[in-house]
């Protein structure tokens, strides 16, 4: 159709879903195909909710504690507030130095998230607990790429997150002898700072994935 597709993949459904680096090419990737097929149906995908991320909760509470608690025990959050109308819900649980806590990972309403955002603490249970924005970006902890996790990953050996070496970050010999850190993405991308490691905030190519995720939620 002369209009370059960054990604293509299969999805449930008869679906096959296409990316583009810019909203002009998926304008008119969705006109050509009306007008080449008639039984296509073409839809732009539905933006995702803002997620959030609750530090060092103790992990005796289930989902269900979590959000009463969002609910009951935060005045803060709740002037004017309808929240018949608004949505939260635990999506996952990252691990924490303290195998007795957690940081659950929350999808909420865009007015909720902001709230949260400006006010940085929530109470949940009898802690009070600091929260902070969390990226939508998926980086797969196999190839540590971008875009999908280690589940759906098609590389077979592991790759290294402080030198990008085909090893576990634990077995590397470049961080037991203090050697600097070589960012596996940044290398693969020709840029000129690789001087950090893959999951760094200071990752140019992540900072690009991470805009590109972001463009999917509604913050609005």
């Amino acid at each position: 159709m002369g209009v370059a597709v960054d990604r293509m993949r299969k999805a449930r459904g008869q679906k096959v879903v296409l990316s583009c680096s810019s909203v002009e090419d998926a304008k008119k990737i969705e006109e050509r195909l009306k007008i080449r097929g008639a039984d296509l149906k073409v839809a732009k995908p539905e933006m995702r909710l803002p997620t959030v991320i609750i530090r060092d909760v103790l992990r005796v509470n289930s989902d269900e504690d979590i959000v009463r608690s969002l609910r009951t025990q935060n005045r803060h959050l709740s002037e004017g507030l309808d929240w018949d109308k608004v949505r939260a819900r635990v999506c996952y649980r990252r691990r924490a130095r303290n195998d007795l806590e957690c940081h659950p990972v929350l999808e909420v309403s865009p007015e909720l998230y902001h709230r949260l955002i400006k006010a940085g603490f929530v109470y949940v249970g009898l802690q009070r607990r600091p929260v902070w924005d969390q990226s939508p970006l998926v980086q797969c902890s196999r190839c540590l790429g971008y875009g999908h996790g280690k589940r759906y990953c098609k590389e077979v050996s592991e790759r290294c997150a402080h030198c990008g070496g085909e090893h576990t970050g634990i077995t590397c010999r470049a961080r037991k002898d203090g050697e600097p850190p070589k960012c596996v993405n940044c290398t693969k991308a020709g840029c000129e700072d690789t001087a950090h490691g893959a999951f760094s905030s200071e990752c140019g190519v992540r900072a690009k994935w991470d805009d590109m995720a972001r463009s999917k939620v509604a913050y609005c």
